[in-house]
């Protein structure tokens, strides 16, 4: 019966060539010429079948969609190609730092046969690099190099070809749950499959992220190889662990297997079953692997004539699966008697040849010398999967042949053809040329032979004939049905074929596909813009320099800086590239910024400087942007301790809030509405009231020991046991440091007090002293930089502290005097400060004016501590007596701190001038300038 055709058993006694596929009926009994045309059909190629419109059969076109549900069929992989695959198991687990559900694992199947390997990862629509050198600790697999951001990876994978032997260990002792587990003995034998994980982060997924895998695909047995049938080689049809090999890839090999049946572990699978291995002759089969396997001259060098790829699906009828394969090397299929021969490519040589005086004129005869209008074609498409364009189903350069069209009154008549097998752009334009060619060969006889041709008419054999009638000498014909008559003549269907056809040479007939961009459109890392650097100056009130600094400048115009955050710096110097300081603002629009900050006069740095974006879009840093500075002498004490000023500055910044906090206590507590006892051991308040006038005096003790560093990893801040300067690490706001301030109760972003973080696998070797580092590979312990390496400040920031507070307050009306002395303590790992305070302030309305001292002693952190001592005058006048004489000596006038007299042994100045600048005295140069 007719195993592959229906038609051909619904005529009767036939062997047929129907398109790529050849399937055979024979039986005693006669059938007429027209009978045996019919069985045949127009459909001699694809490019005909295709005008005929013959129903479709299943697709084999690439699974580009994860297939998930219980109902799929099975599927295996042959050659090399890409699939979605299917969804077998998926779950959430774990913790991203506090994020629960952080995770995301997925288990796909991609075949269910054993693979070679997996070649490719897709992602997105975009080619993958998987990292094979660092695979992860808990077995997860191995990182995906583009979705890693610094030094945190957010995609791995792990492949099995299907010869595991035991479940993947992380699946179930990691990723499961109550919900979904994975028990010890899901193993998935003979299954390749896929475990992908993905951390749970929208600035790398905007949705799951979707694959294909590329594999390399089942391994066959290739005769060609076995030396014990005829080929040469190791190859062992009963042995499998000797199978694979480049004949995998060859379409010949592969129907040659699927002839012969799959199996796994000697258990059926897909195609016959119990087929002899007489039923497939190895001199044809090893003649039919030859020729694909022959190399052609390709446009990248040689290359296998004939390569197929695709998924095929067990619930596709054997006859699709050969058809689809036998489409990509012009194949066909020949079952005569149960024996399997198959035919590829252009003709092979004459089996024999016949004239006109062998054919039995007392016969019926027809011919056919040109095909109908609805089977004529002159012009060819074909679609392919495409592995430059992501595996994507892609469209081949149309074929079109304008002389064709001519004789066709000027129709164009085009066929398009599906050539799912065929992942290779050449080799499809190959099969489009012969194709064509091909289907212009329309002369087809139906003919009578004798007995002794009987041997010789097999279907996709070739003949020769030599007519003087029709003019052929030795013209090549093709069998495409034949038909036993009871008296041993044969009846044969013949077409025209032609070698030529199949030329090619890859120079004139190559036409190099368009490749689109495929994967995700990522924008390229954004540059600084405009970006920089020029010497400046800090001046005083006279516009004199005081002090040398730079001037940074950007692109702040509108619309520039859409979706910037910030422009941080850095600054180093020029001689040893050493690190001198950086930072960064939070008001890009503002265009330009002053660094002052370690900068010293008449030397050369570089600077450079990028945007700050939130949303985690790359961003660029600038060049290293070279400036000198100006030899600026500086002239003051706080301009030479810069570091020191600032501190002195914030201690005068705090003092006075503390002294605007202390008066609204005591108006609280001589109003009789607060509390003023706070968090204190222990408070003694003493208050007069008569009419408007209050007197009040306060004394506060406080001792408390705490944890001053604390560290909380989450999206939303800790709410519960807090104490003031608590450090809170808010990893989804780019590892902003915030601090907890207990008097607000709210915390305040540290990163404008000088504190940064940096979250990498190893700290950076030089920062700002205090700069904080927070390690998240080691249970996010917490280390500060103190100028020459990074100390643990996790666990060892216990600090106690202390303080005595007196304070009085006197009020008549609008008018009111207050003081306060206090003296507080600290005494910490590595900090240790005794301060020593005394304010006075006298308030009319809103005018005050203040005086005071602060006195301060400690240690600051680093091995060894660096030990500090200063005082801190608030002041406008200093006068000074022996209790007969006074003396003011220094006054504080218009923002400048004056000399009212002055007895001076020896001066050690830089620069000595007149107030108006117009007599100068440079003594480092000894120059003497005057000036009208």
């Amino acid at each position: 019966m007719a195993l592959f055709t229906a038609i051909a058993g619904a005529i009767g006694a036939v062997a047929t060539a129907v398109s790529g596929f050849i399937g055979t009926a024979l039986a005693a009994g006669g059938i007429g010429a027209f009978a045996l045309k019919t069985a045949v059909g127009i459909g001699l190629n694809l490019l005909a079948q295709a005008i005929a419109g013959k129903p479709k059969a299943p697709t084999f076109s690439i699974n580009g969609t994860l297939q998930s549900g219980g109902d799929l069929p099975r599927s295996f992989i042959l050659g090399r190609t890409a699939t979605a695959g299917s969804l077998v198991w998926v779950n959430t687990w774990g913790k991203d730092g506090d994020t629960p559900n952080g995770y995301l694992t997925q288990v796909i199947a991609i075949s269910d046969l054993p693979v070679k390997s997996l070649d490719e990862l897709w992602v997105n629509g975009e080619k993958c690099t998987i990292d094979y050198e660092r695979p992860h600790a808990d077995g997860r697999g191995y990182p995906v190099t583009e979705y890693k951001k610094g030094s945190s990876d957010s995609l791995w994978v792990r492949f099995y070809d299907g010869a595991q032997t035991a479940a993947d260990s992380f699946l179930s002792a990691t990723a499961s749950n109550a919900q979904r587990s994975w028990s010890a003995n899901r193993v998935g034998r003979g299954v390749a499959y896929a475990i992908v994980t993905a951390r749970v982060s929208k600035k790398m997924f905007s949705s799951i992220p979707n694959f294909k895998f590329v594999v390399s695909g089942i391994p066959l047995y290739d005769i060609t190889k076995d030396s014990t049938a005829g080929g040469s080689g190791t190859h062992r049809l009963s042995d499998p662990s000797t199978w694979g090999g480049d004949g995998d890839d060859l379409p010949a090999v592969q129907a040659y297997n699927l002839l012969h049946g799959l199996t796994f572990n000697g258990q059926w699978f897909y195609g016959l079953q119990n087929i002899a291995a007489a039923r497939l002759p190895a001199d044809n089969w090893i003649a039919a692997i030859n020729k694909c396997r022959a190399p052609i001259a390709g446009a990248s060098g040689n290359e296998p004539t004939y390569r197929s790829a695709g998924e095929i699906q067990i619930d596709a009828p054997l006859a699709s699966a050969l058809e689809a394969i036998n489409t990509a090397c012009q194949g066909r299929i020949a079952e005569v008697g149960g024996v399997y021969t198959m035919f590829v490519g252009a003709p092979d040589a004459p089996v024999a040849s016949f004239t006109d005086d062998d054919i039995l004129s007392t016969e019926e005869q027809s011919f056919t010398p040109f095909f109908g209008l609805a089977d004529t074609i002159n012009g060819i498409s074909a679609n392919y999967p495409s592995p430059e364009d992501g595996w994507a189903a892609k469209t081949a350069p149309p074929l079109y042949r304008t002389d064709l069209e001519a004789l066709h009154g000027n129709r164009r008549l085009m066929a398009d053809v599906p050539l799912d097998f065929v992942p290779y752009a050449e080799q499809v334009q190959r099969l489009m040329k012969s194709a064509l060619e091909e289907g212009q060969r329309a002369r087809r006889h139906t003919l009578v032979l004798p007995p002794q041709f009987w041997s010789y008419a097999v279907p996709g054999a070739i003949l020769a004939w030599t007519s003087a009638r029709n003019g052929y000498d030795a013209k090549l014909f093709r069998v495409d049905g034949v038909s036993d008559k009871a008296n041993l003549d044969v009846m044969i269907d013949i077409t025209e074929v032609d070698p030529s056809d199949f030329d090619w040479d890859t120079n004139t007939d190559f036409e190099v596909p368009v490749d689109g961009t495929v994967g995700p459109m990522r924008p390229a890392p954004q540059p600084i813009v405009d970006w920089f650097a020029e010497k400046w100056a800090l001046k005083d009130d006279n516009g004199a320099p005081t002090r040398a600094a730079i001037r940074l400048t950007w692109d702040n115009s509108d619309g520039r800086l859409d979706g910037i955050d910030g422009v941080e710096y850095e600054v180093r110097l020029a001689s040893d590239l050493s690190h001198v300081t950086g930072g960064r603002t939070d008001q890009p629009e503002a265009g330009s910024m002053v660094v002052s900050q370690g900068i010293v006069g008449l030397t050369t740095y570089g600077v450079r400087g990028r945007y700050i974006r939130d949303s985690g879009e790359d961003v660029l840093w600038s060049d290293w942007l070279p400036v000198t500075t100006d030899d600026i002498r500086q002239t003051d004490v706080t301009a030479y301790l810069s570091g020191v000023g600032q501190d002195v500055y914030a201690t005068l910044q705090q003092l006075r809030a503390d002294h605007d906090d202390l008066r609204a206590r005591l108006e609280m507590i001589a109003a009789g509405s607060a509390d003023a006892t706070g968090a204190s051991i222990d408070v003694h308040t003493v208050a007069r009231r008569f009419q408007d006038a209050t007197a009040i005096a306060m004394r506060e003790m406080t001792a408390s020991i705490e944890a001053k560093t604390r560290v909380y990893r989450q999206a939303t801040a800790p709410t519960g046991d807090l104490a003031d300067g608590d450090i809170w690490i808010d990893t989804d706001d780019g590892n902003k440091v915030r601090v907890w301030n207990a008097t607000s109760s709210t915390w305040e972003d540290a990163g404008a007090k000088g504190l940064l973080t940096f979250a990498q696998d190893a700290p950076p070797t030089a920062s700002n002293v205090g700069d904080l580092w927070v390690d998240t590979n080691d249970n996010s312990r917490l280390y500060r930089w103190d100028g020459t390496a990074w100390v643990d400040v996790s666990d060892a920031r216990i600090t106690a502290q202390a303080s005595i507070l007196d304070a009085v307050q006197a009020a008549v009306g609008n008018v009111s005097a207050d003081g306060l002395r206090k003296i507080e303590v600290t005494a910490g790992a590595g900090d240790v400060v005794a301060r020593l305070t005394d304010m006075v302030r006298a308030t009319v309305d809103d005018a005050w004016v203040e005086a005071g001292t602060v006195t301060e002693v400690g240690f600051t952190g680093g091995d060894p501590l660096q030990p500090f001592a200063r005082m801190l005058f608030v002041a406008g006048q200093f006068v000074f007596t022996d209790g007969t004489n006074d003396f003011l000596p220094v006054v504080i006038e218009d923002g400048e701190i004056k000399l009212a007299i002055a007895n001076i042994g020896t001066v050690t100045a830089g620069v000595i001038k007149s107030p108006d600048d117009k007599f100068v005295i440079t003594l480092s140069s000894g120059k003497l300038e005057w000036f009208d």
